[in-house]
């Protein structure tokens, strides 16, 4: 059965009409988000450890993660974990935390290569070998998950003269090509903001490219048409709830999916609805 949701997931990422993920913070935003009708529930790092009294940079207990996760429905619903860099010092501690994960009903994780409360990037070869690790646990335990793994290229440093150095962005392919031949599903990377460069890196890549929008300041229709397949907000959908007066999740998410289902209608983007 979770085998048959994965593979729902990973067709649902089209060049033509990229999917929409409504990040989630806790378990009553992601309760409240599956009353609209969606079923893809994905988790925000920042959003979720700020939310319940951590810190940023996998300070949250990754059993109390897990805990969260299964409140959150995974059984009827699609959980996408953000796990940051995996939680685990050691290559055998990340593949039994991705277990952990597929043992509740994950479908899929967003994995960083940046390692924790650092700027500093893991090597290819570091990051190669643990997402290698990830694939070979999956074999071992013969079951499927969806792998978009995270680049930090463009989100270390000044972020907007990464967008426009040529270097930033052949590194970036660098690490993808390299990241590919370990049988990933998708290529996230945040901070990328320069259309030109989202349109080179989607021709060079051979799986979905995942970009992360600002729901305050970014237009989905903009980005429409790059060659991405995938579109975050990141923990921006959380502070604009924490910004409103009101407090009430059904007058927040009927507001927020309104603005959005004008280019689901008109078949631009996919929300994952499951009736």
């Amino acid at each position: 059965m979770l085998e048959n949701k994965v593979e729902q997931f990973r067709k649902a990422h089209k060049k033509d009409q990229p999917l929409v993920l409504i990040n989630c913070w806790n378990v009553a935003s992601a309760t409240e988000l599956t009353k609209k009708t969606i079923k893809l529930v994905p988790t925000s790092s920042y959003a979720m450890s700020t939310h319940y009294g951590y810190q940023d940079g996998e300070t949250m207990p990754f059993t109390e993660i897990l805990d969260y996760i299964k409140q959150m429905g995974p059984i009827t619903n699609y959980i996408t974990a953000d796990i940051e860099s995996g939680y685990a010092s050691t290559l055998t501690d990340l593949a039994e935390n991705i277990e952990a994960l597929i043992d509740i009903g994950v479908v899929g994780i967003n994995i960083e290569d940046k390692r924790p409360n650092t700027e500093v990037l893991y090597t290819i070869t570091e990051q190669s070998e643990r997402l290698d690790s990830i694939k070979q646990q999956l074999n071992t335990i013969k079951k499927d998950l969806f792998i978009n793994v995270r680049t930090d290229t463009y989100f270390t440093g000044d972020i907007i003269k990464n967008n426009q150095d040529e270097q930033v962005l052949n590194q970036t392919i660098h690490r993808i090509k390299a990241y590919e031949k370990t049988g990933i599903d998708g290529i996230f990377i945040p901070g990328l903001k320069n259309k030109e460069n989202i349109k080179k890196i989607a021709n060079e890549t051979t799986v979905p490219l995942n970009i992360m929008l600002d729901i305050h300041e970014d237009s989905i229709e903009e980005y429409l048409n790059t060659g991405i397949s995938r579109i975050s907000f990141g923990p921006s959908i959380y502070l604009l709830y924490n910004e409103n007066t009101s407090k009430n999740l059904n007058h927040f998410y009927t507001a927020l999916i309104a603005d959005i289902t004008q280019y689901e209608e008109q078949k631009s983007i996919e929300l994952f609805k499951i009736k």
